[in-house]
């Protein structure tokens, strides 16, 4: 493994990409490691080690509900200002419903909601 690593250097320690196809490592990431903790305790240096990448740091994503809060609370308050009018004209059409007595006993509720349709 040794004389490998001294006959390729860094290249023996990646895979290849050669004529389009991919060559596995001349020596393992096992046998890699073993030659890196061998070198370490002899006290050399070892001189393939990777760069390591600074992990960055995210803010966590949270939960929906509280993601879009001021959107929903906003909905909500534009849909108030115009409650009251809704609840009037809500009322209003029930109103119009209610047929008189006489027309409750003549009429059945099918033709109630057609004239209260047509007035």
């Amino acid at each position: 493994m040794a004389h490998l690593l001294a006959k390729l250097g860094k290249d023996a320690l990646r895979p290849q990409l050669i004529n389009g196809t991919w060559r596995k490592a001349a020596i393992s990431a096992k046998n890699a490691a073993r030659l890196r903790k061998e070198a370490l305790l002899d006290g050399r240096d070892w001189e393939f080690e990777q760069e390591r990448k600074e992990v960055r740091q995210r803010k966590p994503k949270g939960h929906k509900h509280d993601r879009e809060k001021p959107e929903r609370e906003a909905k909500i308050a534009a849909k108030l200002e115009i409650m009251d009018g809704t609840v009037t004209t809500h009322k209003d059409k029930r109103r119009e419903i209610h047929a008189s007595l006489m027309d409750s006993l003549l009429l059945t509720p099918k033709q109630i909601k057609a004239k209260a349709k047509a007035s």
